[in-house]
């Protein structure tokens, strides 16, 4: 079990795409996600023209005998951020803010074609499965999804569903792949394929020019400039073989103009965090009673009886592992099982990290002391630590050759000009064992 577990984490890191679950289960997770999200939404009720139009164009769009055969609907979010969502099965939500910066009707074709190429890969479930993978393995291996089962993982997991779900932030590979067929369907559908481009472009320009309104949009489906030239050329082959049909405007001009004059019914939130299980401090206090202090005081952290400390030599460094979890070497100390956890100085001159850059350089200086580790595609999830925003990476790799293979957390949060840390390591086929431990011990850290 644990070598077919651990096979498909390999996998993972080659850039593999695995699903665990059926179309079936995308429709219930999807249906499922959906009630949650209608719960809180103030959504754009359906007898309007807004929602008519939107609605007849996704309709258009959809109506491809290459896709698969799903209940395609499209509902819009009354607010002004800049986000759109479709969860697995086929319910498409798309916010008026970023129906608004859109001025024809191909860029609200490209908008609606976009996501339901990603309900169509279905990129939900494939995501959902690579953080099941990492996170439940042996659950997985046992069959997770032939019953019943993935909704109590998902709840024990406390992975969010609803707007919150993390399986609905895409990775690079996925957004390429829903960027080619979305394009292909505008075509298919008699819309302008290079409309895809003049979107993004102003999403893009909105990023750059107003930081207080950074679109959501651009964290969910994450743009690289090294898909640009294959859809770039993909729109252009298009384009040539297209066929337009003359359209009128007034349809748009009325659409928009209805959707400008609705009130927003709510005040807009702030984009909400992910949602933790609910167990907080009494069981952190509980399960990990004896608490490790930063020299400075600068933060504090909770681990296990048994477990013994081991200074790293910096000065907000060290070691937190059983006592068989540190192996001393010519090179220093290295950690087989435990965790490691630091500041980690960001600073540079006249700019500031995003969490993901800072994250990112501290994956580049990991991956110098052990060149085997591996970031696992798509395995990046948000988390909260010390009720800030964070972010858990997934690695895994071979500390050397003769080794079994470990699987590595990388927990980060932005702390002034530094990045809190936190590196949790185990062999692959004990990480299970360790794994509610890693996890106690997230929720336990506390930051001045």
């Amino acid at each position: 079990m644990v070598n077919i577990v651990f096979g498909l984490l390999f996998l993972l890191a080659a850039g593999q795409s695995i699903n665990f679950f059926s179309l079936k289960q995308d429709i219930e997770i999807g249906s499922e996600s959906a009630t949650e999200a209608e719960q809180s939404l103030s959504l754009v009720a359906n007898a309007t023209v807004p929602h008519r139009y939107v609605n007849g164009i996704g309709r258009r769009v959809a109506q491809n005998r290459t896709l698969p055969a799903l209940n395609y609907r499209f509902r819009i979010i009354n607010s002004k951020d800049i986000n759109s969502a479709g969860f697995p099965g086929g319910a498409i939500y798309i916010h008026r803010g970023l129906l608004e910066i859109a001025s024809t009707e191909d860029e609200i074709a490209a908008i609606l074609a976009h996501e339901v190429s990603h309900v169509a890969s279905r990129h939900g479930t494939a995501q959902l499965s690579r953080q099941l993978l990492v996170q439940a393995p042996i659950a997985i291996a046992a069959g997770l999804p032939a019953s019943q089962v993935w909704r109590d993982e998902i709840t024990k997991l406390g992975i969010a569903v609803g707007m919150d779900a993390p399986f609905l932030r895409y990775s690079r590979d996925q957004e390429l792949e829903a960027g080619l067929m979305a394009v292909r369907l505008l075509a298919e559908a008699q819309y302008d394929p290079n409309a895809f481009r003049t979107l993004l472009e102003k999403i893009g320009e909105i990023q750059t020019g107003d930081v207080s309104r950074a679109p959501a949009f651009v964290f969910n489906h994450p743009q690289s400039q090294t898909m640009t030239p294959e859809i770039a050329e993909r729109i252009e082959q298009l384009a040539t073989l297209l066929t337009r049909q003359s359209r009128a405007d007034t349809e748009f001009r009325t659409f928009r103009s209805a959707l400008l004059k609705l009130p927003i019914t709510s005040v807009d939130a702030a984009p909400t965090r992910p949602r933790q299980r609910d167990e907080g401090s009494d069981l952190s206090t509980a399960v990990l009673p004896n608490v490790f202090t930063d020299p400075m005081d600068y933060y504090r952290l909770g681990y296990p009886t048994g477990w013994q400390i081991t200074r790293t030599g910096a000065p907000h460094g060290a070691i937190i592992a059983p006592a068989d979890g540190v192996q001393s070497s010519r090179n220093g100390d290295n950690l087989n099982h435990g965790v490691m956890f630091d500041l980690f100085d960001i600073s540079v001159p006249d700019k500031s990290l995003t969490l993901e850059q800072a994250t990112n350089r501290l994956i580049v200086y990991l991956r110098q002391r052990n060149p085997s580790l591996r970031v696992v595609p798509g395995a990046q999830t948000q988390t909260l630590v010390s009720d800030e925003p964070g972010l858990r990476t997934v690695l895994i790799g071979n500390p050397d050759a003769s080794s079994e293979p470990e699987v590595t957390w990388v927990v980060t949060r932005l702390y002034y000009q530094s990045l809190f840390y936190m590196v949790f390591v185990a062999p692959a086929d004990e990480f299970p064992i360790y794994q509610s431990v890693f996890e106690q011990m997230i929720r336990s850290a506390r930051l001045r």
